[in-house]
């Protein structure tokens, strides 16, 4: 399978990305990884001009490039921690941005990112697993929320969990259905994939895959870059996906070529009204 489309790439304006990461930069990687269709999804951080300023930016960039690759201007936004089910950013009309991602970058009640090493006990495992499922639930719900970004990421550090099996591959069972009412696409993330800590976690997350399958949930599929080297580069994506059956029409991304913007419209609206019948008919053009 050939993957021309990355769903998940940051600029410069995440504050935390490689100097090269412009929007004319990122362009010119996409081309010469050959991809058709790619995503600028800018995280909500109140760094630079904060995320309506940010995306005012990108935009202004894109407008000053010419390409013919498909560009979607997205955002990925972090849970609002206090209000569950709300994001920390949602001053934004929904035909304005799309994808929408919703990523976990801290651990609910906690002032700890993902990435830290951090000794919880017993209880404190408990309780961030049952908050953030929680939360995650509510997140499926929300109207502006397109893509799940690296699910289960957080809960795999630290050792959360150890692995994806009995009632915390129910409670995945049950995030499939909610996807699949409200039109929320799951991601499949090369950079997830890469900092999965253990083999036993590796292998259990795809029984995770297997249930958003059976569940009929769309897959998005993202780098995650915040370099250029890392724009289109899918071979852990690739590994992950190998033992399963995956079709062009398993995934979420915009036909090339005839698809216009009223089209896009129509869909978005048909989310927010809550039409439960299939209304995203993307057909991967890329995916072969």
């Amino acid at each position: 399978m050939n993957l021309s489309f990355d769903n998940h790439i940051h600029t410069i304006y995440s504050g935390h990305s490689d100097p090269m990461m412009t929007v004319g930069n990122i362009i010119k990687y996409s081309e010469q990884a050959q991809l058709t269709q790619i995503a600028i999804t800018e995280h909500s951080f109140d760094w630079h001009l904060g995320p309506r300023g940010n995306l005012e930016l990108i935009q202004k960039e894109l407008a000053a490039v010419e390409t013919d690759i498909r560009v979607l201007v997205g955002m990925e936004i972090d849970p609002d921690m206090k209000n569950w089910g709300r994001l920390n950013f949602e001053d934004f009309n929904k035909d304005e941005l799309f994808p929408v991602l919703v990523g976990f970058h801290g651990y609910p009640g906690m002032d700890k990112g993902w990435f830290e090493k951090v000794h919880f006990t017993r209880r404190d495992k408990n309780r961030i697993y049952n908050r953030w499922s929680n939360m995650l639930e509510k997140l499926i719900e929300n109207p502006k929320v397109d893509v799940l970004a690296h699910p289960g990421r957080l809960i795999m550090q630290n050792r959360i969990i150890d692995e994806f099996s009995g009632n915390i591959l129910r409670n995945f069972e049950r995030f499939a259905a909610a996807a699949r009412q409200y039109d929320v696409a799951f991601e499949i993330n090369e950079t997830l994939l890469n900092s999965i800590p253990t083999e036993k976690l590796w292998k259990s997350y795809r029984n995770v895959l297997e249930v958003m399958l059976a569940n009929g949930v769309k897959l998005s599929v993202g780098s995650d870059a915040h370099s250029p080297d890392k724009i289109g580069r899918f071979n852990r994506v690739l590994e992950f996906i190998q033992p399963f059956n995956i079709n062009s029409f398993d995934f979420l991304t915009i036909n090339q070529g005839e698809q216009n913007e009223t089209q896009i419209h129509t869909h978005r609206i048909a989310r927010c009204d809550r039409d439960h019948s299939d209304t995203r008919q993307y057909a991967a053009a890329g995916a072969e």
